[in-house]
């Protein structure tokens, strides 16, 4: 039993050679070292350890394989896990195909034979180089989002400063916009943002707070946390405790707010900056970030402390569970005194039966982390409005952001990272094929439903060029439009076959040579994505795993250099790959 648990925590190394006798004694080095190993006699034999083990960390690959080239292996082996530390181990001393290994991106290239030491040296490398280039992804990864985030919350801004203060009064949708604007992470919601702002305005109210109409404190008062937008995720999402370096960089968001927010013409905007410095000064000089003590800090600041303390214990976090109101009230009376203002905590505790109103209007929702991203990208204020209201209903969906147009769309998308994206096809500074094309250039992943009006070839045929996983039409049913989000999360193709048949028979004849190396089972797998079937519906007649299907898939798209289920079938019918899909016809 103690040598099971010890295999489970080793790193797992799969060796693809043809020789045994090698494969055998590399095995007994590398676990002398730590290592554990499976072995594959073939590059089929490497697609399938795979396709069934997860947690492959790193492979020893020859590039003299029976059958197939060592190249195309290692071709496939980066393209489709590119999270593998991937080292050729070979008799082939030519720098020529070295480079060309190292091009495709292996990560190391040994020339047999080799001592046990030069192995296990190159190994250890490569896999710390794998975790550099792992760090160094999410870092650029974070610093594109933020820098995306910093743009939207400009424009949400600059929209504010245009806007009246009569305008502002009741403005719903402004609300909403700052909502998603700040919202950096799952469990800081616009519910938070809606809650403790309307918080505020009851503590205001209670103590005859005159700096700002009740409206505009709550719109004030929501802008407390804006600085977080430039912390790092790492940070934000980190489920644990914050070490004393991570804790001063999320400490910084308080200017960082504030310096996004002071030079406004706007007194809501100034007031919002003031909130944003100044909310997390305690009254006995203990906070940050400048020590203010008592009426030195900002009212309004010292509001938005008691209202935002409260919200936040009472709520879930990534860290732990939302305390119960008694449990919260306890520990901010301790802090009577010292975090909060004795005037402003009395008096808060004297409206709980305001505040229990208001956290059941706006109570948390379950399942949060599980729930599907969307982001709504359309220029029609009215109609997107009322698509986030009707997203939002449904408990499995979370709208994160909506956009107006092509260069929004795209900051959006690298802002908020969202599953399934909603593209209007038409938008004022392009339109929604233009906006698919660059997301899905710089967010592979991400599913495009084109929403649209047209009923065009062209149009439609654009929406699968450009990756989309399909297309809804604007007068579908809502009901429809609910499934095609479901369906496009899980990856299957969005578009009603009565649209796809005609398309799929117009499409023009390529030549690219695209498809030419899908395996037989590849070409199983993409025979029945023509019918229409799903992924389930393709395990279960092929008797495989759900996991198997997905990574023939995705092998599949690679080959056929498609971002979409919908694409490949296009690009496979118009390369000649597949014969046109007679099973589509009539359907």
């Amino acid at each position: 039993m103690a040598q099971s648990v010890a295999s489970a925590t080793m790193t797992k190394v799969l060796l693809v050679d043809d020789d045994e006798d090698y494969r055998r004694t590399t095995a007994r080095v590398l676990g002398e070292h730590g290592y554990a190993c499976v072995e594959a006699a073939s590059a089929g034999q490497a697609r399938l350890v795979l396709q069934t083990e997860s947690d492959v960390a790193a492979v020893l690959c020859d590039l003299e394989m029976p059958h197939e080239s060592g190249l195309e292996l290692l071709t496939e082996l980066t393209a489709d896990f590119p999270d593998l530390a991937v080292v050729v181990t070979t008799v082939v001393d030519d720098p020529d195909i070295a480079e060309a290994a190292f091009d495709l991106g292996v990560f190391g290239y040994v020339i047999k034979p080799f001592d046990a030491n030069e192995l296990v040296i190159n190994l250890a490398g490569a896999l710390r180089r794998r975790d550099l280039e792992s760090a160094r992804q999410l870092h650029v990864g974070s610093l594109e989002r933020t820098i995306a985030r910093s743009r939207m919350l400009g424009r949400v801004v600059e929209g504010l400063e245009g806007e009246s203060g009569a305008s502002l009064e009741g403005d719903q949708e402004v609300i909403e916009r700052l909502s998603r604007a700040v919202s950096l992470r799952d469990e800081e919601t616009g519910r938070h943002i809606e809650r403790m702002s309307r918080f505020s305005v009851v503590l205001g109210e209670a103590v005859g707070y005159r700096g700002l109409p009740p409206e505009e404190l709550r719109l004030a008062t929501a802008l407390h946390d804006v600085g977080k937008i430039g912390v790092p995720d790492v940070i934000l999402l980190k489920p644990g405790s914050l070490s004393r370096e991570e804790r001063a960089t999320m400490q910084r968001h308080a200017q960082i707010g504030y310096q996004l927010l002071r030079d406004s013409t706007s007194e809501l905007l100034r007031t919002g900056a003031d909130v944003a410095l100044s909310h997390h000064e305690w009254w006995d000089g203990g906070g940050y970030p400048r020590g203010l003590l008592g009426s030195e800090i900002p009212e309004v600041a010292r509001i938005a402390a008691v209202t935002d303390v409260f919200d936040a214990l009472t709520s879930d976090r990534v860290y732990r569970p939302g305390l119960p109101v008694d449990e919260a009230m306890s520990i901010m009376q301790e802090l009577r005194g010292r975090q909060f203002e004795p005037r402003l905590l009395d008096a808060f505790f004297g409206s709980m039966s305001e505040i229990a109103a208001i956290r059941a209007e706006y109570p948390e929702l379950e399942g949060g982390n599980g729930r599907i991203r969307v982001l709504v990208v359309d220029d029609h204020a009215i109609f997107a409005h009322s698509l986030v209201r009707l997203l939002s209903s449904r408990p499995e969906l979370r709208v994160v952001g909506t956009a107006g147009n092509v260069s929004e769309a795209v900051e959006a998308a690298l802002a908020y990272q969202p599953d399934v994206i909603l593209m209007d096809f038409d938008l004022p500074d392009g339109n929604g094929l233009q906006a698919t094309e660059q997301i899905k250039i710089l967010t592979p992943s991400v599913k495009v439903i084109m929403l649209t009006v047209h009923s065009d070839d062209p149009c439609l045929a654009g929406a699968i060029a450009a990756g989309c996983s399909g297309f809804v039409r604007k007068a579908d049913a809502v009901d429809e439009l609910f499934e095609a989000i479901l369906a496009a999360h899980e990856g299957e193709i969005i578009a009603p076959r009565r649209d796809l048949t005609p398309l799929l028979c117009k499409l023009r004849p390529t030549h690219r040579g695209l498809g030419s190396h899908l395996t037989p089972r590849e070409h199983e797998v993409l025979g029945l994505i023509v019918t229409g079937s799903v992924n389930k519906q393709i395990a279960k007649q092929l008797g495989v795993s759900l996991n198997t299907v997905r990574n023939h898939t995705k092998s599949i798209l690679h080959k056929l250099q498609a971002h979409s289920k919908l694409e490949a079938v296009a690009t496979a019918v118009r390369e000649g790959v597949i014969e046109y899909p007679g099973a589509l016809v009539g359907s």
